[in-house]
């Protein structure tokens, strides 16, 4: 009886130092400059599935206290900051220093590109945003004189580009009288300032589109009244010759 009492007191005193030994690790966490990192965040993780978390202090230090002896996996990230890999420790008794610098990390991001994201940018004419395009009513409810129509026109077109003001073009000709309003089919103002077809910017550019055959019904009229107005003319003549002749012949 006492020789198995003895033997039980040796197997305890073995047994209770093994028991009551712990360890621990503790370190710093800084950045590749050295400086410190408060509040990181550090996780800890054993084989038996033991699973810690902590963060840094101001002083960027922190700790993992009364860990059983084995092997342990340190993480520890912070904004825009994350260690290149785990950090592996094998722990028996006592203290284990473990000071853990974290390296910049580049946030990854995603850009999803779909056929019809948006509005499709178009360089034609009729996208200009700056466009204004009078016909129908608009153009009725301008002025019929054409004094009192080329100075609305010019106020709605604002200032041009250049010191020769802005320009007037009837049917893309610049330096023609303005047609009545009846004869107008459409009036764009600054329809297309950056046009390479004129020799400045638009700004400022009437373009007055006349009706189908307007112009040439005009010029027909002219050209018909010029014509009758000879005709009479030669025929005035003529009449006077012929008068001067039965004169002379009665004498």
């Amino acid at each position: 009886m006492v020789r198995a009492t003895l033997i039980l007191t040796a197997a305890l005193l073995t047994v209770l130092p093994a028991l009551g030994q712990t360890a621990a690790i503790r370190g710093q966490i800084t950045d590749e400059s050295g400086a410190v990192i408060p509040s990181a965040k550090l996780t800890l993780t054993g084989l038996s599935g033991l699973t810690r978390s902590t963060a840094s202090g101001a002083d960027g230090a922190y700790s993992f206290t009364r860990l059983a002896a084995g092997d342990y996996t340190v993480q520890a990230s912070a904004p825009d900051l994350a260690l290149p890999q785990p950090a592996n420790v094998g722990l028996t008794s006592g203290v284990e220093t473990l000071n853990l610098q974290l390296r910049v990390v580049m946030a990854s991001q995603q850009v999803a590109v779909e056929e019809h994201a948006g509005p499709a940018v178009a360089t034609d004419a009729a996208s200009n945003a700056s466009a204004l395009v009078l016909h129908g009513e608009n153009l009725q409810a301008l002025s019929d004189s054409p004094e009192d129509l080329q100075a609305d026109l010019q106020a709605l077109a604002g200032p041009s580009a250049g010191p020769n003001g802005g320009a007037i073009f009837v049917d893309g000709f610049s330096g023609g009288q303005l047609p009545s309003k009846d004869s107008i089919r459409e009036i764009r103002i600054n329809q297309n300032p950056f046009s390479p077809e004129y020799d400045k910017l638009g700004f400022g550019r009437v373009e007055i589109f006349t009706k189908p055959g307007t112009t040439s019904f005009a010029a027909q009229a002219s050209t018909t009244s010029a014509t009758a107005s000879g005709i009479l003319a030669i025929l005035s003549r003529s009449t006077r010759r012929r008068s001067c002749r039965r004169n002379t012949a009665a004498i």
